[in-house]
């Protein structure tokens, strides 16, 4: 039952037929799994060092996301099923219908799917925390510097200059 309700969650970044999304699409924090208490943001300010930093960062991400879901995708056709099925899998699964809609191998299949996407994801998780540290920042100063980003919409504009957007 966690597990099922686990994917949906890995749906939505599995995006198989959607390209990686841009820093300006997301709508949300870059890394969500990064649990800092940054309410007090302590430099309201960022540098042009930090910046550049952060661009850094979400140019790695962006690499990140994209070879996670072509892992995530490779996980699911070597189970043997498509990644329509394995979504109408997780879908019957969220909504508790019946397991007679789905074969038991194709649920057993669905299982261990799951647990590979979450290793998959644990694993970008790690990485995105990885790059945050090789990129010189502290993972408290790249959410604080999100935060001061996501309400300037100078530093916004700025950043997708930077990322070539």
């Amino acid at each position: 039952m966690f597990k099922s309700l686990v994917v949906g969650g890995i749906i939505t970044v599995l995006g198989l037929h959607y390209p990686t999304v841009t820093y300006a699409q997301f709508r949300g924090p870059i890394s969500p799994t990064i649990e800092i208490e940054t309410e007090t943001v302590t430099s309201p300010k960022v540098s042009p060092i930090e910046l550049q930093q952060f661009v850094q960062v979400i140019k790695q991400f962006q690499r990140i996301e994209a070879n996670m879901q072509r892992e995530m995708a490779k996980a699911i056709k070597q189970e043997g099923l498509t990644s329509q099925r394995f979504m109408e899998i997780n879908e019957s699964q969220r909504q508790l219908r019946s397991e007679s809609v789905n074969s038991s191998e194709d649920l057993e299949k669905f299982r261990k799917i799951v647990v590979q996407l979450e290793e998959i994801m644990d694993d970008a998780e790690k990485k995105r925390q990885t790059t945050v540290v090789t990129q010189g920042l502290e993972l408290k100063r790249f959410l604080e510097i999100e935060k001061i980003i996501s309400q300037n919409k100078q530093l916004q504009a700025k950043v997708q200059q930077m990322l070539g957007n």
